[in-house]
């Protein structure tokens, strides 16, 4: 699933940097957090422990963090809540399933003509929740409104011409494509694609989804109501509660003291204690998603090429599964996706090499540390853990990295895209759809000013190529580029960890797919 940076929006200027502590004081925090979660568990309340509860009227999920910027119109979601919103109200025409490839969702079939420039979209029987019926016309509608209104997704399909997006019959939209592009069906999984009504209103969002909105206390919870009409089935449950949480620690708290259901982001250190409190369980699986340092080309020292190099080989990958992710997770590359079946899984691993990376920076003529400005925000609950990890690998590799902590309205503010160092959370794309959104000439969200007209003549040429051989090589050539002077740093993919209550059921992993479940709550159920 596709997915734009976390969060954008707000007010640049609206909270003061602050330096955070060091990572040995995060992981003592982490670890007083845990023991006190632990001993709140064991103590014997009406309410501390799943089975002593009563049945709850709605299965309540937990995440970090809802924000008061969340879309209620899915081509603008940027935000956890924003995708939430869009996973349970909306349907995408496809979707990345729980074996990470993808299938139809709202679509019944997406075919190809014969060169791959013409594509036949088929709905399924559908309805809006108001009761009136998907049509072809509603998918032409909302192709339309993105390319009109220069919404977020017309930036990520260079090949569609709005003008050649047709309704054949009232359940079928052929798209005559600028170009042939086998990677159609992809484009369009990702939850800031969801098809809206011809007359939408995202001030009273209508969609087709699994849920209905009952309320929204933007940033505090989100409650919403099962579709009985569900073209798909009706959810596992009759109501669904989202509710917020500051952070991680308090989240698992509320889980284990039975006023959540599922966290959702659990913290990957809190798990054992999770693990150790009656009547509850943790659910995970390995993915596509990665919190990735971006460093800015249009920044020094970032728009040396010989830096971004150094600062990679500054990234002890492994210790950063093990300490921060508490082995949950696997080694990246730099590139992405693993999932994708084009991933050049032959460019040689990436290994922690301080002595290498203060050779590339004297031999360039820099002077020992290098001083880098890094910003961060709670993008994921290990972020900062992330990021303090880094201040602290990189200074025997010849750096000295200031971390500046920032809300994350500020961080997706005004000043996005002007940072020389920061952590964004990406992934749950395929290779093509990466690119379109943050390299190619084109892309909507290109944090690091980085292009390359080669990847982009190769890119140019890859979503044409029919023949999977052939496509394969020009990928690994794009990635090879990627490589070798790319401004990404991918040093791990993370696994999703989910804490929940023993009575919920139906959890399935979404390997591809951005957040627990790839936010589909709809396949869960309770059990008394």
């Amino acid at each position: 699933m596709g997915h734009a940076p976390l969060a954008r929006g707000g007010n640049a200027g609206s909270a003061p940097a602050r330096r955070r502590p060091r990572l040995l004081g995060r992981f003592l925090a982490l670890a007083a957090a845990a023991s006190l979660l632990a001993a709140c568990s064991a103590e014997p309340t009406t309410t501390g422990s799943a089975s002593a509860s009563a049945e709850p009227t709605a299965l309540r999920i937990g995440v970090v963090s809802l924000s008061d910027s969340d879309a209620l119109d899915p081509a603008k979601a940027t935000t956890t809540g924003g995708y939430i919103l869009s996973r349970q109200l909306f349907d995408t025409l496809t979707e990345y399933g729980t074996d990470g490839a993808w299938k139809p969702e709202l679509a019944a079939s997406v075919t190809p003509g014969d060169t791959a420039k013409t594509w036949t979209v088929v709905l399924n029987d559908a309805k809006w929740s108001d009761g009136r019926t998907v049509s072809a016309d509603d998918v032409v509608a909302t192709v339309k409104r993105w390319f009109s209104k220069k919404l977020p997704p017309s930036g990520s399909l260079p090949f569609i011409d709005p003008d050649k997006v047709v309704a054949t019959d009232a359940k079928t939209v052929t798209f005559t494509l600028k170009y042939p592009t086998v990677t159609f069906p992809e484009a369009f999984a990702s939850p800031t694609m969801a098809i809206v009504p011809s007359d939408f209103d995202p001030t009273k969002p209508v969609g087709s989804g699994p849920f209905v909105l009952a309320s929204n206390d933007p940033g505090v919870q989100v409650t919403f109501t099962a579709n009985p009409d569900y073209f798909a089935g009706k959810a596992g449950v009759e109501q669904l509660e989202v509710k917020s949480f500051p952070d991680s620690a308090s989240a698992a708290s509320a889980l284990t003291a039975d006023q959540i259901d599922v966290d959702a982001s659990l913290d990957p250190s809190l798990v054992d204690t999770v693990k150790g409190v009656d009547g509850y369980q943790v659910f995970d699986y390995s993915t596509s998603g990665s919190l990735t340092w971006v460093m800015n080309t249009k920044k020094k020292p970032f728009d040396d090429p010989v830096v971004r190099q150094a600062l990679r080989l500054s990234v002890d990958r492994q210790q950063l599964i093990d300490q921060v992710y508490n082995g949950y997770g696997k080694l990246g590359n730099d590139i992405f996706n693993p999932f994708d079946p084009m991933y050049n899984a032959s460019l040689p691993q990436r290994t922690y090499d301080p002595d290498a990376a203060k050779k590339l920076l004297t031999d360039a003529g820099y002077t020992l540390p290098v001083k880098v400005e890094l910003v961060g925000t709670n993008n994921q609950p290990t972020s900062e853990r992330q990021n303090e990890a880094l201040v602290e690998q990189a200074k025997a590799a010849g750096f000295d990295i200031e971390y500046k902590f920032v809300d994350s309205a500020t961080f997706y503010g005004d000043a996005y895209g002007t940072y020389p160092l920061s952590l964004s959370y990406w992934g749950f794309l395929g290779i093509f759809d990466q690119a379109a959104f943050t390299v190619t000439k084109t892309a909507p969200y290109n944090s690091s000013h980085w292009t390359n007209p080669e990847f982009d003549k190769l890119f140019d040429e890859a979503v044409q190529t029919v023949d999977d051989t052939k496509r394969k090589e020009l990928v690994a050539r794009m990635q090879t580029i990627e490589y070798d002077s790319g401004a990404y740093i991918v040093p791990l993919f993370m696994s999703t960890v989910v804490g929940m209550s023993a009575k919920v059921t139906g959890a399935q992993a979404y390997p591809n797919s951005d957040g627990a479940f790839g936010y589909n709550f709809r396949i869960l159920s309770l059990q008394g």
